[in-house]
């Protein structure tokens, strides 16, 4: 993500308890506009271009829901705890990764169908992670 357009985020909250849901962020770079995009606790966007009230009503009903949907990330065979998901390297393919536990500032992954060596194995991507963990399998292995 856009780290100049992710710090115009603002927090929505949980109306019963208070916890974080997701995000609006600026959508066109105005921190002052109507139109913002829903985006949930990790950084994915769950809705983009919609009002500031109509995102605050998604991230309620599909916020925290958004971070069970499989994710795809470039990642080498086997995943180790050293991956630097923020250099793929050029034999890396899409491999569909799971969320496992999620923070103020992290996110914690693991290999969805680990090989043998990688089912234990769990890496944690600082937030946001939009740009690595993508909700929709790759239509090419770029």
């Amino acid at each position: 993500m856009d780290i100049d357009r992710w710090r115009s985020r603002l927090p929505v909250r949980r109306a019963s308890d208070g916890e974080i849901i997701g995000w609006t962020v600026s959508s066109d770079g105005d921190p002052y506009s109507e139109r913002v995009d829903a985006v949930n606790p990790v950084g994915q966007v769950v809705a983009a271009g919609v009002d500031t009230a109509d995102a605050t009503d998604i991230l309620a009903a599909r916020g925290l829901a958004s971070l069970t949907e499989p994710c795809w990330a470039r990642a080498p065979i086997p995943i180790t705890r050293d991956t630097d998901f923020t250099r793929p390297q050029p034999d890396w393919r899409w491999r569909r990764v799971a969320m496992t536990q999620l923070d103020d500032n992290e996110v914690w992954i693991r290999a969805a169908y680990p090989h043998h060596i990688e089912r234990f194995t769990e890496v944690p991507l600082r937030l946001p992670a939009d740009d690595i963990l993508h909700h929709h399998p790759p239509t090419t292995d770029e």
